[in-house]
């Protein structure tokens, strides 16, 4: 069965001008896509429960529909310091990255998205957990953000993109879940789903940097997409950036400047 995240969830892949440095911004924009969907939605049902709530909050500081640029999001991030959003980051990258090519991760992700009133959380998998150096925690809380508290539905519509759409067929789910900003050591990605057989579990990760193929009936093929446990050995260390889905709940709560993370296990 595959499982994949909001299906309104639009596919950014890096251009010539912001290859090798802007894989953060574009998966910011992924993120933002999604929720900015669902903000419309609450938005075109007219739902008085999340009035000046976090769900919103994104879709009315950007025009309808609108994902930000890369060069806005540069200055929603330098408005976000300049508002006491993680000082000691902001230090780091001397409080500038308008018109520059700095790289920015999870922590820059959860300012920008802070400072719109969104609330975001950030997971360490901090060391390997299996004796092969795999990350079988990384994967197991992967399958359960997405399979956990989720409306499972079929959907006709596939996943956006500007080269093509998700493949999806009589096994594959759409589930009211946003997707996941995965970071690791130089680069980041968004998961986009899960991939779950008799036999082995992938993660669905989709790669900025990485142009998809698109096969004559229009679907993308999932070999491009999947993410093993066995590709994990690599790598000592992952981020995860998420936002809660029952964001209408948390609308009114105050969200913290100072940034801090969960580690598992």
């Amino acid at each position: 069965m595959v499982v994949l995240c909001n299906k309104d969830t639009m596919l950014f892949n890096s251009t010539i001008s912001d290859c090798g440095w802007a894989c953060g911004y574009r998966n910011c924009q992924m993120l933002l896509s999604s929720l900015i969907a669902e903000s419309n939605q609450v938005s075109d049902d007219a739902s008085d429960k999340v009035g000046g709530g976090a769900v919103t909050g994104a879709a009315n500081r950007f025009p309808r529909d609108k994902v930000p640029s890369i060069s806005a999001l540069q200055e929603m991030l330098e408005l976000a310091w300049r508002d006491g959003y993680d000082k000691d980051g902001a230090e780091q990258l001397k409080h500038r990255v308008t018109g520059t090519r700095k790289w920015i991760g999870p922590t820059e992700v959860y300012c920008i998205l802070a400072h719109i009133g969104v609330q975001a959380n950030i997971v360490d998998f901090h060391c390997r957990t299996a004796r092969d150096g795999t990350h079988p925690a990384l994967f197991s809380w992967v399958v359960d953000y997405f399979t956990e508290n989720g409306r499972h539905m079929e959907t006709p519509t596939p996943l956006e993109s500007n080269t093509g759409s998700v493949a999806q067929g009589k096994s594959t789910r759409f589930v009211a879940k946003h997707p996941l900003y995965l970071q690791h050591q130089g680069h980041s990605r968004t998961i986009v789903g899960v991939e779950m057989t008799d036999t082995a579990t992938n993660l669905l990760v989709f790669n900025p940097g990485i142009n998809i193929d698109v096969d004559l009936s229009g679907a993308v093929r999932l070999s491009r997409f999947r993410f093993p446990l066995y590709e994990t050995r690599h790598t000592p260390q992952f981020q995860i950036l998420y936002v809660d889905n029952d964001l209408a709940s948390s609308g009114n709560a105050e969200i913290s400047r100072f940034i801090s993370s969960k580690r598992v296990p």
